[in-house]
């Protein structure tokens, strides 16, 4: 697709904190490899993928000017636009402003050569028809948005192209009906005269009133009929079996529609019209939201009491997956079983830890190993941290999440379980919640309102509730809403956490998991540092009592928890935690290694008093009795006599069996049944295998290891992709080299960007320009790619090389080897 030269020309005439501000609002842009010009720059701002991501942070009120800028015949002026959305003039302005910032549309005196559209187009219908006044500005969108908005109304021809096509009678019929003057007028005067009286909405309203039911009834049919693509002469034949001809000759008789070629022609200005007068959308202004009256202090420590909940919860939840892996199941993610035991066992409501887990693996602290979900990469790092930095990172993993954790939605059918990711709106909802509930706005009263902030959720009034409802009681486990209002945690969040934003979601840039893992972390660190005094480092208190119990006031440390976990039992959980140590815990702690020294000193190290005299009693008591009985794991039992037992234990070359003697005639080993009987054979001995009867095993004929290679070592030398942050920069740095290009000459495309372009004609330059990079670069892209068969899919794949027409890829999407021919690339974005 290629841009609107006017738009990048007007991009690249505003001053630098404009054009900062329109790159702000749509930070993907920010994203390397960045536009080396306005061209390229207008081209990223009008890709669908960017648009996509724009509308989705539209208010009620900027989604219904820009559709009616869309969807209005001729040039599309603040003052017109208010006029047909029957809005005062301010607020309409104010929209169009909006659009503006966004980088939706762009202005342009009215008649220069530079106003028209990427199509040639004045109108945001791609019309021409109409003039406006000279001291108007008109209003432009970006093309493919003019589209997408004005789609149910595209198979309808604007009134000059009808009228063109009609005869000069009926034309003369037409105009007199609505009220012009036909008299002396050539069938050209006719045609203009009859457009600017359909552009005309109080003069198209009345006529609509003063038709007969039958009439508006048939009226509002066509145009519901063009919104769903139905044909309008099928719809007229059926509305004249149901209601008589006389519907539509009534519509001819008012002027609202045209005889052409032997059928009647309803023009797009009635059909817009009637559209506007049904809907009578105005502008509401965003909903009056009051502000609670609440206690700064209050709200301050509810905040800071949740936020330090929040961390302890998934300290505790990660400390139990250091020492016991969480069960996995099959397909991923951890079944409602394995869910209800840690809530058990870690004191936790189980309605709250699918948050804490789907956090945690977000921010790469939990990940899925062999054994099950163990701390992940970022765990250690994290756990030394401050508080307000652990706050952080698992604050903005629930910023970029794409679901409600504690309100995951049934994808495929089927419940998904946490941390596998849920295709879902509910993170933009939480988004659009947060931006309406600022300046101390009703949290609860914002959720009631979402429909303003975010009207393009596409839920069901009954799952937006649940969702807005999910999304408040998830913020107030984190601290970021407290007593019905945002904190300044929350407050902080919001304007923290928008860069991330284009790493996940609908439109998201596809990272590795890894990617925005490190993303957070690296987001965490100047966030925390900015939340350190709303979170101050508390210093955790161990005390141990005589009733052989411990207290934790405040977070443990890791060397609290290490030994608390394996020589104690939890009992509760909050504020302060508290442990029992018992015969069996330490007993437990002996068999994982601990000698009763190594527990005595680890606790009297960690405790602020000295140890009670029943804990030393206990623990001694378990250490002098723990061992008196042992078992001995084994594999294989060798049976002999008393002579070559002996003789096998000193028989050099069997060393490697570790062979040790149970009895007189009775040796063991530690290996593999099949190991020991190779191995007395090498050293010149005749064992027979024996099953646990005794009854001798006589082994089958030979049959050859016909395994094939393991997938694993088979693509072990395939290059995956860098697992490293998108690289981004900030509005300011952009602006500059943008400046400094449009001063010095954007430099010519390279070779590879050429020879790109003669294998594929429809991706633009700057798409272009990013396959070439990652050619260059073995990189990463997001394409849009369709098959011999028809079949389109988005995918990320990671390019190994160019051969002719084709590109040697990884594919994330199919987790294997891929060739796609370039000529079927149909769109391309950054992947970081």
């Amino acid at each position: 697709m290629s841009s609107s030269p006017t738009f990048a020309t007007h991009l690249a005439g505003l001053d630098p904190a404009d054009l900062s501000a329109v790159l702000r609002a749509r930070p993907d842009v920010l994203v390397e490899p960045l536009p080396r010009g306005f061209e390229q720059l207008a081209q990223r701002l009008a890709d669908g993928r960017s648009l996509s991501r724009a509308l989705t942070e539209m208010d009620q009120d900027g989604l219904k000017v820009g559709m009616a800028a869309a969807i209005l015949t001729g040039p599309v002026i603040v003052g017109r636009l208010a006029a047909l959305l029957g809005a005062p003039l301010e607020a309409v302005g104010a929209a169009v402003d909006g659009l503006y910032v966004r980088g939706l549309a762009w202005p342009a005196p009215s008649g220069a050569e530079g106003g028209k559209g990427g199509d040639g187009s004045t109108g945001g219908d791609g019309s021409t028809g109409g003039t406006s006044p000279s001291d108007e500005t008109v209003v432009h969108l970006l093309p493919l948005l003019a589209s997408h908005w004005s789609r149910p109304f595209n198979g309808l021809r604007p009134a000059s192209l009808v009228a063109r096509a009609a005869l000069v009678e009926d034309l003369r019929t037409a105009v007199r009906a609505l009220g012009g003057d036909p008299l002396e007028l050539r069938k050209a005067e006719l045609a203009d005269l009859y457009t600017q009286l359909l552009t005309d909405f109080t003069r198209v309203a009345e006529a609509v009133n003063r038709l007969p039911a039958t009439g508006r009834e048939l009226l509002t049919d066509l145009w519901l009929a063009t919104e769903k693509g139905l044909p309008l002469p099928l719809l007229l034949a059926a509305q004249d079996r149901r209601s008589g001809a006389g519907a539509a000759r009534a519509l001819v008789r008012a002027g609202l529609m045209l005889p052409v070629s032997g059928h009647v022609e309803l023009a797009r200005e009635v059909a817009v019209s009637v559209w506007f007068a049904d809907q009578r959308p105005g502008l509401s202004g965003p909903p009056d939201i009051p502000r609670p009256a609440v206690d700064p202090a209050g709200v301050r420590a509810s905040a800071q009491a949740a936020a330090q909940d929040a961390v302890r919860h998934v300290t505790t939840l990660l400390d139990e997956a250091a020492a016991t892996p969480l069960a996995s199941l099959k397909r991923g993610g951890i079944g409602g079983r394995e869910r209800l035991r840690l809530a058990k066992r870690l004191s936790m409501p189980p309605a709250d830890l699918p948050l804490w887990i789907d956090l945690t693996a977000t921010a790469g602290l939990l990940t899925r190993d062999d054994p099950g979900y163990v701390p992940g990469s970022e765990f250690a790092a994290w756990r030394k941290e401050t508080p307000s930095r652990q706050w952080a990172a698992l604050a903005l993993a629930w910023y970029v999440l794409e679901h409600a954790p504690t309100a995951r939605e049934i994808d495929d059918e089927r419940d998904v379980s946490p941390p596998l990711p849920v295709e879902s709106d509910a993170g933009l909802l939480r988004h659009a919640l947060l931006r309406g509930a600022a300046g101390g706005r009703s949290a609860r009263l914002t959720g009631e309102n979402i429909d303003w902030f975010f009207p393009l959720h596409g839920y069901p009034d009954q799952l937006r509730t649940a969702m807005a409802a999910a999304t408040i009681r998830e913020a107030e486990l984190l601290g970021v809403i407290a007593v019905d209002v945002l904190t300044d945690l929350g407050d902080r969040l919001a304007t923290a956490a928008p860069d991330l934003t284009t790493l996940t979601g609908p439109t998201s840039i596809f990272p590795s998991p890894r990617a925005l893992a490190t993303a957070i972390t690296a987001a965490a660190a100047e966030f925390g540092d900015h939340c350190a005094r709303l979170l101050p480092e508390s210093r955790a208190s161990l005390i141990l009592q005589s009733d052989l119990t411990a207290v934790v006031s405040g977070p443990p440390t890791a060397a609290m928890a290490r030994v608390l976990r394996a020589a104690a039992e939890p009992e509760s959980r909050g504020a302060a935690g508290t442990w029992r140590f018992t015969p069996a815990s330490v007993r437990t702690a002996l068999d994982a290694g601990w000698s009763a020294d190594e527990l005595l000193g680890e606790l009297r190290a960690r405790s602020d008093h000295e140890l009670p005299q029943a804990l030393d009693y206990l623990i001694a008591d378990v250490a002098r009795r723990h061992g008196h009985v042992r078992v001995r794991g084994l594999r294989s039992a060798i049976l002999g006599d008393e002579p070559t037992t002996a003789e096998l234990l000193h028989t050099r070359v069997l060393a490697k069996l570790s062979l040790a003697r149970l009895a007189p005639t009775v040796l063991s080993s530690p290996e593999e049944t099949k190991t020991v009987l190779a191995e007395l054979r090498r050293a010149g001995f005749y064992p027979v295998p024996e099953d646990a009867t005794g009854v001798v095993i006589v082994p089958p004929g030979h049959t050859p290891d016909l395994r094939g290679i393991s997938p694993a070592s088979a693509n072990s030398g395939r290059p995956r992709a860098t697992d490293g942050a998108p690289r981004r920069v900030t509005p300011e740095k952009l602006v500059t080299r943008l400046l400094t290009a449009a001063a010095e000459g954007v430099p010519l495309p390279n070779p590879l960007v050429r020879e790109l372009a003669s294998l594929n004609d429809r991706l633009s330059d700057s798409e272009l320009t990013l396959l070439a990079e990652a050619v260059e670069s073995r990189g990463d892209v997001v394409i849009a790619y369709r098959d011999n068969n028809g079949k389109r899919t988005v995918r990320r794949i990671t390019i190994r090389a160019m051969f002719g027409r084709w590109l040697d890829a990884w594919c994330h999407l199919r987790d294997d080897d891929r060739e796609f021919a370039i000529a079927n690339i149909q769109a391309i974005s950054p992947a970081g």
